[in-house]
């Protein structure tokens, strides 16, 4: 009798399991649209979290009003002014994306006068030489390319304009049930996972501390080596200052790699033009002032906390990015970082038996 009501009981649980699971599938797939805006929903309050718990004691533990004036404030104070940036910086991409076929058809009939403005100091440019034409070709093939990517997506951004104002309305809704009631409901959905206390709470911090330390990186670190790269663009005579800095701010989050991606082809386009005195400038300017935003503050602001390899940052972002866009330049570490979490959690778990094997 206590075999078949144990034989019950695991039938009970499988089949309650399927059914979640079931159910879970589904009710994702019918939100599937809005994930993105209920993720920068959680990520947004995070940020917004020590401002709301101020308000909070201010207002004597008035919840939704709290919550109501740190939206509105988010909104006027961060909110307007990005959304002026972001104006400005589609204006210069859609300027670089029109400027690139002109300059392709001006310059790829005639290659050899493109190579006169090639400096002799330039390295291996005798060896290049035979191979001139092919880079020249890949070189205009891929700058089309880029101009047509960001034409697309542009038009995309504009085409939806009705389904960013509802996305951006999900995401205000969901912030103002997640800052007067986050963490309570963050408590109680972690009690559902099957670990021990202290592993939920590696788990939690874990994906926390990476959490803000992309942040951190993004918003301090991005923020001022873009305004430096955009500096150096404007000076130099490049076009779409703004809009070159605002893509450093974004790929600041891969540590050492993020911008120099950006000036360094600034640097051999400037050489290539035969703007060496601007070439050399730009050099030391990228590797010297914004370098050492990476080098010194980076440690300081980001702090050690929730270090993780660089060639993983660099992979996690790279594929966030490419399966869940911009937003997977936050999505992606943090995957990783719950990754690697979640295998020191296994080890632990399953200690004994690698202890056995041996």
């Amino acid at each position: 009798m206590t075999q078949l009501n144990e034989a019950q009981s695991r039938y009970r649980k499988a089949f309650i399991l399927v059914l979640l699971t079931a159910i879970l599938a589904a009710f994702i797939a019918i939100i599937r649209e809005y994930l993105i805006a209920l993720l920068l929903a959680i990520i947004f309050t995070a940020l917004l979290y020590p401002v709301y718990n101020q308000v909070l004691r201010i207002l004597h533990g008035r919840r939704a009003l709290s919550s109501v004036i740190v939206l509105v404030l988010a909104i006027f104070v961060i909110g307007l002014p990005l959304l002026g940036l972001l104006g400005a910086v589609a204006a210069e991409a859609v300027q670089i994306s029109e400027s690139v076929e002109p300059w392709l058809e001006k310059k790829l009939p005639d290659q050899h006068d493109l190579s006169r403005d090639i400096p002799e100091w330039f390295p291996f440019s005798e060896q290049l030489e035979p191979y001139k034409s092919r880079i020249i070709a890949k070189g205009g093939e891929l700058a089309g390319n880029a101009g047509e990517f960001l034409a697309k997506s542009i038009s995309a951004v504009t085409q939806g304009t009705i389904n960013f104002i509802v996305k951006f309305f999900i995401m205000l809704y969901a912030m103002f049930f997640f800052l007067m009631w986050g963490p309570d409901s963050l408590t109680v959905l972690m009690r559902y996972i099957p670990l021990t206390e202290k592993d939920r709470s590696l788990l939690l911090e874990k994906g926390l501390a990476i959490t803000k330390a992309i942040l951190k990186s993004i918003l301090v670190i991005g923020v001022l080596q873009g305004i430096l790269v955009g500096l150096a663009f404007w000076v130099a005579g490049l076009k779409g200052a703004i809009f070159w800095g605002a893509i450093v701010v974004v790929l600041s989050a891969i540590p050492g790699l993020g911008a120099p991606l950006i000036w360094i082809p600034a640097v051999i386009y400037l050489a290539l033009s035969g703007q060496t005195g601007w070439a050399i400038g730009m050099t030391l300017w990228g590797s010297i002032i914004v370098g050492s935003v990476d080098n010194i503050l980076r440690p300081h602001i980001v702090g050690s906390e929730a270090k993780m390899p660089d060639l993983l940052i660099l992979l996690a972002t790279l594929g966030g990015i490419l399966i869940f866009g911009p937003i997977g330049i936050i999505i992606g570490p943090i995957i990783a970082a719950l990754l690697v979490t979640v295998l020191e959690i296994y080890r632990k778990v399953f200690s004994d038996l690698y202890f056995h094997s041996k």
